[in-house]
Parts: C-alpha cells; sequence; structure tokens
C-alpha cells in the first residue's frame, strides 16, 4: 500500500542524520511547502479545479539561504586558520550549481522527496533551493544551534573538502542532467578500517548501470572520486 506524503514526510524526517522525530503539525505544513515547487501546485490546481493547497518553497528559500551561509561561514571560520581568501573560495559550496549537486550524494533521498509538475525536472537549481528551504523549516521549528548540527552532519565534510575547481559531482550531475535528464544516484558500497580512520567505497549509478566507483576517508571525498571515475569512463568512451 502507498504511503501518504504525511507518513513519508515523517519517515524523512526521522533518519538520524536529520533527527527530527516529533515535529508539530505547523512544522510538517512549512517542511510540505520546503519540498514543493510552484510547477506541482500549478498542476494540482488545474487538476482538481480547488485552491492551492500550500505555499511553494520560495519564501522559506529566502530564510534558509540566510541561515545556509552564516553556519558555512561559521564553520569555515573554526575549521582553521584559512586567510579570508580561501574561506571565500570555499564558501561557493553553497551556490545552486554547488549545492544541488552535494545534495542528491547525501543518501537520504532528498531529491525525490521535491513535488514538482508532471513535465518539470528536479534540475540542480531546484534541488538547491528545496534543500535550503528545508533548512529554513528546521530553523522556524528547532532554532539555530539544531539547524547548525543538522546541516554540518549532512554536508560538513563537503564543506571542508569542497574545492570549486575540482566539483566533479557538479560537473558529471550537470554532463547527466542534459545529455539524459536524470540524476546520478551514489551508493555506499563498502565501509572498512577502524572507527577512527575508516575507509568509504561508493558507486555511481546512472539509469542503473554502475558507472564509476571512488574511495575516500568520508563519503564527500568518496562520491567526489566516484563521480571523477564516472567522467574518466564516458571520456574513454568509444564515440559512435
Amino acid at each position: 500500500m502507498e504511503k501518504t506524503w504525511k507518513e513519508r514526510l515523517t519517515a524523512f524526517l526521522k533518519q538520524p542524520l536529520i533527527g527530527c522525530t516529533n515535529p508539530s503539525e505547523s512544522a510538517l505544513a512549512r517542511y510540505t511547502a520546503a519540498f514543493t515547487h510552484q510547477s506541482f501546485l500549478k498542476g494540482t490546481g488545474q487538476q482538481q479545479g480547488t485552491p492551492l493547497p500550500c505555499e511553494d518553497y520560495e519564501r522559506l528559500e529566502f530564510l534558509g539561504d540566510r541561515v545556509l551561509n552564516l553556519v558555512v561561514a561559521e564553520h569555515l571560520f573554526f575549521m582553521g586558520h584559512e586567510n579570508e581568501g580561501s574561506m571565500t573560495s570555499r564558501m561557493e559550496v553553497v551556490k545552486n550549481q554547488n549545492l544541488g549537486a552535494i545534495v542528491p550524494s547525501l543518501g537520504i533521498g532528498f531529491p525525490e522527496m521535491i513535488r514538482v509538475g508532471q513535465h518539470q525536472q528536479r534540475t540542480t537549481r531546484i534541488i538547491a533551493g528545496s534543500f535550503e528551504a528545508f533548512i529554513g523549516a528546521h530553523y522556524l521549528e528547532n532554532g539555530l544551534d539544531s539547524t547548525r548540527r543538522m546541516i554540518i552532519r549532512l554536508i560538513g565534510d563537503d564543506i571542508a573538502s569542497f574545492s570549486p575547481h575540482h566539483n566533479y559531482k557538479k560537473i558529471l550531475q550537470e554532463e547527466i542532467q542534459g545529455s539524459l535528464g536524470i540524476l546520478p544516484v551514489y551508493v555506499l558500497h563498502d565501509k572498512k578500517g577502524p572507527d577512527h580512520k575508516p575507509e568509504f567505497v561508493y558507486q555511481v549509478f546512472i539509469s542503473g548501470t554502475l558507472c564509476g566507483e571512488g574511495r575516500g576517508a568520508n563519503k564527500a571525498e568518496a562520491t567526489q572520486n566516484a563521480a571523477w571515475n564516472a567522467l574518466q569512463a564516458r571520456e574513454r568512451r568509444p564515440h559512435t
């Protein structure tokens, strides 16, 4: 039996990386808006002939963008002793084209939760906007400290390892969405080594086909290496 939206949303929020186990009804409404693109509302309204059931994510995106920028800037400041120029470069991690490529690799099923119209792709821009809106909804329900912890759990490793010049997940996603209209799927294949020095092995699939594999000391590094491996394999592929 197919789950209702509320059941899907509640199960999503309960995931350990998010940790929202008892959301209020007002919070569920905000999270619903965070996952709702305007194309979904237009389609729903036309099909049902009724007023729009909720807001889209744009207002929450405005708030969440500011919260995310603060948390990332603060994290970079306390991460080490990088100079202003280096920190500014790393702040590019929150740009839509970068953030929208990171989110699908988190392994929490975020893009699949975004509600779009029948003919609307879940583009990199939409994924990033919905993620920022989700942060805004979480902030309103749980406050800054909880939201900061969630953001770092989700993308802390990506922030730490981000390089605007070697963002292979972004390159691969742009290439695949441009040619096939789908997203790469990253899957944890193996994790080994002691807890203080683990090695992650991630595989990336395109249309269900294994296209690359990468290893790293954390998820962010391993998925970047998997994307690089997939790009290299695509370059070696014979052209017809």
